[in-house]
């Protein structure tokens, strides 16, 4: 099956390429590593997600050519990555699901997948701790050639971010292999380490001021809060605002760490969950969420105060723990 995904890829001239609504760093590392890569087979690509990246991935200047609006032109191929559902994509899907029914589509994602459409092709594995995981090492096998330093790149900026530059990765010799092999390939991990971890904004600090402020702690559980009007009050974004979690994740006491956050637009209490070493995807899916063992989200309908729904949730969760 790889091997015809991969065959689809170079055989297809123009390839529309798609992120998920709020696109996190894995998933713009792995559709920028992989767009540049087919650009350098000569196709032509372009690339779309229902809401534009944070600004703090701004550094990387090829964000700034992704499109909001998809124009469903003649493409001989749709490619997700880093989702397998479209709902991911329901602004887009929704508008008129039939192009989308009869395009083949590729599917690359380290979720668990759980769908069959007719024309869908995937690459599934949740055992990779990233999409761009599974891309880097299918890719490179296959063409490393086409590997240059921004690809490679790309990837190292993955493998940064999503093992908490390596304080958190499952899978060391896997991880640390690939890490290895792209840093041969002269990826530029200064400018990584100066852009994705040391700069911080002045509405960062001011953010994390205020979620220490709200900082509380129930036996092993750390967790805090804020609302959508505290992001505007700011002027920072969800990505942005949610960053500093793995700071907090690095008290001694947390075995779990959850930040809440109002939705007050769609009566939800949103929670993103992180652990060092307990299962919070069981947590999360107790809630009707899932993911990951270490990071994981769900959204619970509101019913109290969000002050009230939030005390009520981390006095459950604490049970759970």
């Amino acid at each position: 099956m790889i091997n015809s995904i991969l065959k689809t890829l170079e055989s297809s001239r123009n390839i529309a390429m798609f992120w998920h609504k709020n696109p996190d760093g894995d998933c713009i590392w792995s559709l920028l590593g992989l767009w540049k890569l087919l650009e350098k087979m000569g196709k032509n690509v372009k690339y779309f997600t229902p809401t534009l990246p944070s600004r703090i991935y701004d550094f990387l200047p090829e964000t700034k050519k992704i499109s909001s609006n998809f124009d469903y032109g003649k493409y001989d191929l749709l490619v997700f990555v880093d989702f397998s559902e479209y709902t991911r994509i329901s602004s887009f899907y929704d508008f008129d699901k039939d192009y989308f029914d009869n395009h083949n589509i590729i599917v690359i994602d380290h979720h668990v997948y759980e769908h069959k459409y007719k024309n869908w092709k995937v690459i599934s594995d949740p055992t990779a701790m990233s999409a761009c995981e599974i891309i880097f090492e299918h890719t490179y096998k296959r063409w490393p050639k086409l590997y240059d330093k921004n690809i490679a790149t790309y990837f190292y900026l993955w493998l940064t971010t999503d093992s908490g530059n390596f304080r958190y990765d499952e899978d060391h010799k896997r991880v640390l292999g690939n890490a290895l092999k792209l840093i041969e390939l002269w990826a530029d991990k200064k400018n990584i380490v100066n852009n994705a971890f040391r700069k911080k904004s002045f509405a960062w600090v001011k953010m994390m001021q205020l979620i220490f402020k709200r900082l509380k702690k129930k036996w092993w559980l750390i967790y805090t809060r804020y609302t959508e009007k505290d992001l505007k009050k700011i002027w920072i974004d969800r990505e942005e605002a949610d960053f500093w979690q793995v700071i907090i994740q690095d008290i001694a006491e947390a075995k779990v760490t959850v930040i809440f956050r109002d939705d007050k637009e769609n009566n939800h209490c949103y929670m993103s969950f992180r652990s060092k070493d307990a299962d919070v995807q069981r947590l999360a899916k107790s809630f009707g969420g899932g993911w990951h063992i270490h990071a994981a989200w769900c959204n619970v309908s509101r019913k109290w105060t969000f002050q009230q729904q939030v005390e009520e949730l981390s006095n459950k969760i604490t049970k759970m723990i």
